[in-house]
């Protein structure tokens, strides 16, 4: 796939490198090294061609060592600041999407998008249709619809805004509504009253608790406002409150029929 692609970008006159690794130490050597061109100005996608392990991490050959996801994501990020959100990552690894599972909101970002298979990936859907899938891209220009016409659905893709709304949508849907949202003000309460020192709270005290704690816990653009200057590293998020508020709304619905049935199983 080196020639098909290097071909294709050079048609394009885009620049292609391909760098080698044998080891975990020149892999994250040669990121830092991205990292340092994207400070330049340079906006990659970074092609990933490996072995992967749904548990470990990327194989990296001839060493036999493994970059494990978590340090993969690390690495990305000091990549992506650098590009100011503007790194795509495309994974010809199998479970190359458990990365995204080491995303955290307190933390940038480690891609603005990235294509990867959940599972195992057969090496000839690889071959028949990653030099497809970038012609198409440097083609139309857009990253998104070759995804869709070349990859899908073998490979699965994911946006970091599409990825932080759904992950306050759940929280939303499981901490600020119902039962979840009266357990989480309960254990507020009872934090308040132990840093206060407060043994035995009068009705008063934990009425009072409750009612800042109750204002507190009221979700609204402020949530959104408080992760995407770092999550999303300056870049908008597309979304405000009220969008947020459809999602999570949908969420509760899906949980409530999911608790349903299970509970329905039950009591078979």
């Amino acid at each position: 796939m080196t020639e098909d692609l290097a071909m294709i970008a050079t048609a394009d006159e885009k620049d292609f490198r391909e760098l080698v690794v044998t080891d975990r130490a020149s892999l994250l050597s040669s990121l830092a090294g991205v990292a340092a061109d994207a400070r330049q100005g340079l906006r990659p996608i970074l092609h990933f061609d490996c072995h992967g392990s749904r548990d470990q991490g990327l194989l990296l050959e001839p060493s036999g060592e493994f970059l494990s996801w978590g340090d993969l994501a690390d690495a990305l990020r000091r990549v992506n600041v650098a590009t100011r959100n503007n790194l795509c990552c495309v994974f010809g690894v199998c479970f190359g999407l458990r990365m995204s599972l080491e995303l955290s909101l307190n933390k940038p970002t480690p891609y603005y998008l990235t294509i990867a298979p959940e599972n195992e990936i057969a090496v000839g859907v690889l071959e028949d249709r990653v030099a497809r899938f970038y012609s198409d891209t440097l083609t139309g220009g857009n990253i998104t619809a070759a995804y869709q016409r070349v990859l899908a659905p073998d490979l699965k893709l994911f946006h970091c805004k599409e990825i932080m709304a759904r992950a306050l949508a759940t929280y939303i849907a499981k901490n600020c509504v119902g039962r979840g949202r009266r357990e989480r003000r309960e254990r507020m309460v009872t934090r308040t009253m132990d840093a206060k020192g407060i043994v035995e709270p009068t009705p008063e005290q934990l009425s009072q608790a409750r009612a800042g704690i109750r204002t507190a816990l009221e979700p609204s653009q402020a949530l959104i406002d408080r992760y995407a200057p770092r999550f999303l590293i300056g870049r908008d998020p597309g979304f405000g409150y009220a969008e947020l508020k459809r999602l999570s709304d949908g969420y509760v619905a899906l949980f409530r029929k999911r608790l349903e049935l299970e509970t329905r199983k039950a009591g078979r």
